[in-house]
């Protein structure tokens, strides 16, 4: 379940996120807001005024079972707010081929494909002392085809 988790928070573009965790307790408030903790959710007893506790992500599912929460009802909620993200990129892929063609945005997604391989490349590289080529990354100036705005590139370069 971690990894839906983990997922939620790289890739989510909701602003915050409110879910109730039920539990033999009482049901659980859990609140997160990108603003104001990226990296923890507020959990508070259900309808309570009062201030919530900080759980560090890392820690969310091992807090929440110790307070003996319906596991399951809480990864079912994870994965409808990982459905919509899945829903809304893919509406979000249509009205984009619909509106600049369907070329340019399997260019576009090629191209972010590539660019993400490039710098995971690059960072094991940079990190791995045992590398047979160590290497450094300089940004190589774009020629701005698609927009007016000044664009560049990541290239390896082997260190010398």
């Amino acid at each position: 379940m971690q990894h839906l988790l983990d997922f939620i928070h790289e890739h989510t573009l909701e602003e915050q996120l409110y879910l109730t965790a039920p539990s033999s307790a009482g049901d659980l408030e859990l609140i997160w807001q990108r603003r104001v903790a990226p990296d923890y959710w507020q959990v508070r007893p259900s309808a309570c005024e009062g201030p919530a506790e900080l759980v560090r992500q890392r820690d969310l599912l091992s807090a929440l079972s110790a307070r003996r929460v319906d596991m399951l009802k809480v990864e079912r909620e994870l994965q409808s707010i990982v459905v919509t993200q899945i829903a809304f990129a893919d509406m979000v892929l249509r009205d984009a081929s619909a509106l600049l063609g369907s070329d340019g945005v399997r260019r576009a997604v090629q191209g972010h494909r590539v660019f993400m391989s490039d710098i995971q490349t690059a960072v094991e590289r940079l990190v791995d002392p045992s590398a047979q080529c160590r290497a450094t990354i300089s940004v190589v100036a774009g020629g701005g085809q698609e927009s007016a705005a000044r664009s560049g590139h990541l290239r390896l370069l082997p260190q010398e």
